[in-house]
């Protein structure tokens, strides 16, 4: 592509060449329509000249003389022609000619056949030079005027914009040049005025935005440690309860292992109980705690879907509300599923507690794993009343919830879903085929290396 310099030069170079040739054309053309009419009007004095010489004679040697000075004079041919003569030297009958009569001869003629004029002449072609002189001249003083005026100042315009596109926006550029290029180059200026205001006021939005996104992280973090302590009141009684029956065997053990009159080996087997019954204990606390300690979220954590499953119901069991429950489990190996454990951890367990508290006591959890098509699949279903169609479609937002005052707060289904996005997969409620509940949460398989 060419540029703008190169475009105005070849411009005006075509408009001088036509406009200076046509005036050099017209020039020479007059030149030469002048220089043929002196012409014959020299020939025609000399016709006249030459017919005074001849006389009243006819005089071939002096006819011939007559010629010779004739065509020593620029002109072509010279003839002598009337009733009793005929006589012509040089070339005759071609091209322009002129006549004039013989004085002492009636009826007879000298004619001078004149040359075809050559050349543009000496003044012709210092014409020419001089307009060609003045027309490049003209030509090199308005390119310089067009490139100081016009095209250096509109290649500083242009220079600035790619500067203010690369990010550059303190660049302003120089008011000069034409009236409308000056124009130009205050209005890039206030153009680029108004985009350093801009990005200053974008800037400091994306800091407070940055800020309150920070704020909103630590907020949702919150949200779901409070989930969890949440989950976690609510083991504490199972737990409680749990714990106080091994706590009294122990009791009762060690009272018996006291009695001095047993043999060893029943003091032995005494103590064995004690021990298990102590380290069931200690499983049970350490599960809750496990549960309850904070966790480091990790891009690339990934986790068994099947233990998960089972340390869940490990922690739901103790329940003293769920001795007439039956938790069902149907688990196929699926491989490692994208997430922490902690964090699927949770979602799980809050997914049974829900299930164990909408049979209210007595009834069927049942919680499958397994693969739909790439997806992992965990879905956990009860026979209890089920989801009213109402609250389904706003069972995952804040605050929602189907169980009585002071049994919920609503925050559970949504911190899980909050969680299972995070994850990039998806929790949703169906209708269970008992008619229950059955939630159903879908899982990303984890690309192991």
């Amino acid at each position: 592509m060419l540029g703008l310099r190169l475009q105005i030069g070849l411009a005006l170079a075509v408009a001088f060449a036509i406009a200076f040739g046509i005036l050099g054309a017209a020039s020479l053309e007059l030149g030469r329509r002048e220089r043929a009419r002196i012409r014959t009007e020299e020939a025609q004095a000399l016709a006249g000249t030459l017919a005074v010489a001849v006389g009243d004679r006819v005089d071939p040697r002096h006819f011939d003389e007559l010629a010779r000075q004739a065509l020593t004079a620029g002109v072509r041919g010279m003839s002598l022609s009337g009733p009793r003569v005929d006589l012509s030297r040089g070339v005759t009958n071609l091209g322009e000619h002129v006549s004039a009569a013989v004085p002492g001869l009636p009826d007879a003629e000298i004619t001078l056949w004149l040359k075809e004029p050559g050349g543009s002449g000496p003044f012709g072609d210092l014409w020419v030079f001089y307009i060609a002189l003045t027309g490049s001249l003209i030509l090199l003083l308005t390119y310089v005027v067009l490139t100081f005026l016009i095209v250096r100042p509109l290649q500083q315009v242009t220079q600035a914009s790619g500067r203010l596109a690369d990010g550059r926006t303190e660049i302003e550029v120089p008011e000069r040049g034409a009236g409308e290029v000056r124009k130009l180059a205050r209005s890039f200026n206030a153009m680029g005025k108004q985009v350093r205001a801009d990005r200053a006021q974008l800037e400091e939005r994306l800091a407070e935005l940055e800020a309150t996104t920070a704020e909103l992280a630590e907020a949702e973090d919150q949200v779901l440690r409070s989930a969890r302590l949440a989950s976690v009141g609510r083991l504490a009684a199972g737990v409680a309860h749990e714990i106080g029956n091994p706590l009294t065997a122990v009791v009762g053990l060690v009272d018996l292992a006291r009695d001095v009159e047993l043999d060893d080996e029943t003091r032995d087997e005494l103590l064995q109980r004690t021990t298990r019954e102590t380290e069931r204990i200690q499983r049970i606390i350490r599960d809750l705690l496990d549960f309850a300690r904070p966790e480091a979220d990790s891009a690339d954590a990934m986790a068994d879907p099947a233990i998960v499953i089972e340390e869940a119901v490990r922690l739901v069991a103790p329940q003293k509300d769920t001795s007439a429950i039956r938790i069902e489990q149907r688990l196929e190996t699926v491989g490692m599923a994208r997430g922490s454990a902690d964090r699927l951890k949770q979602v799980v367990l809050n997914l049974l507690l829900n299930a164990v508290d909408a049979v209210d006591g007595e009834g069927e959890v049942v919680i499958e794993l397994g693969l739909d098509g790439d997806e992992i699949l965990v879905a956990v279903s009860d026979d209890g009343p089920g989801i009213a169609p109402e609250v389904r479609d706003h069972l995952f937002e804040p605050f929602v919830t189907t169980k009585p005052v002071g049994r919920g707060t609503g925050l559970g289904l949504a911190v899980c879903h909050t969680i299972v996005e995070r994850l990039g997969g998806s929790l949703r409620a169906t209708e269970a085929s008992s008619g229950g509940a059955r939630f159903e949460l879908r899982l990303v398989p984890a690309q192991e290396s």
